[in-house]
């Protein structure tokens, strides 16, 4: 059994998924999911799910979470009345949004191949923009944390890889993402790194050279300090590709 919040909001059960009902209900079990083990207050729960509660807002909570505690009956998930509120009860290690926390925590010890490991299995639960389908400010306000902590996942992993000779697999993992991402200058600069040392410098000044274009029209900015030096290095030609200081991923708490 597994509670997936990063991609679409899912329950599974061994290869089946509950049938959770409308994106509403999904919303109130993400709501939940997100501070497993601990109590949501009924105010703080109807915020999470609506931008502006409606009247009967309790209400409609109240039949949510009857009709979810239907559909996780037959699971290792309970929903239970606690301190005024309502807890998801549910092994941490099976919301995979508290997995992934959990596996870069671990990640800032040890060395490079350990890290490297640990990264990887965190970002193999990725399955998309987390909280697809939930509407509302709050549910984007996670999103947009939860991502924050994907990408310094993955430059703290593609940084490891570097330093163990790995270019070609930085290469290819980061290729696809970085035009996602176009604001986080981390996974271009590893990219860039990674360019270098493979000899594709040309591919590391033109990647370069978009992003400081989408800069521009974007946001009226340039690329930051260390990417426009990384780029000077480049141009002079006596770049080292590889990060001698290692990046540590930005661990915080669970979102909430």
């Amino acid at each position: 059994m597994d509670v997936r919040l990063l991609g679409p909001v899912e329950v599974t059960a061994g290869d089946r998924r509950v049938p959770l009902g409308p994106p509403q209900r999904r919303a109130v079990l993400a709501a939940l999911a997100l501070d497993a083990n601990r109590p949501v207050s009924l105010p703080a729960l109807a915020e999470r799910v609506w931008d502006l509660p409606p009247d009967r807002a309790a209400d409609s909570l109240y039949a949510h979470i009857a009709r979810l505690r239907r559909a996780l009956a037959a699971t290792a998930v309970s929903i239970e009345r606690r301190g005024g509120g309502y807890v998801l009860e549910v092994d941490p290690d099976r919301v995979d949004a508290h997995r992934f926390l959990s596996l870069t925590r671990r990640a800032q010890t040890g060395d490079d191949r350990t890290r490297a490991a640990l990264l990887a299995e965190a970002m193999e639960l990725w399955r998309g923009a987390p909280l697809t389908g939930i509407p509302g400010e709050w549910a984007a306000r996670m999103r947009y944390g939860i991502e924050q902590q994907f990408v310094g996942a993955l430059a703290t992993w593609a940084q490891a890889q570097l330093r163990m000779g790995r270019p070609e697999v930085v290469v290819a993992e980061l290729t696809p993402l970085v035009p996602r991402y176009p604001l986080a200058e981390p996974l271009a600069s590893m990219l860039m790194r990674g360019l270098c040392a493979l000899g594709r410098t040309a591919e590391a000044v033109a990647l370069y050279a978009r992003l400081r274009a989408y800069l521009a029209d974007h946001l009226g900015i340039g690329p930051g300090p260390e990417l426009r030096a990384l780029h000077r290095e480049i141009l002079r030609g006596g770049h080292d590709p590889v990060v001698r200081e290692p990046l540590l991923v930005p661990v915080t708490g669970a979102p909430r």
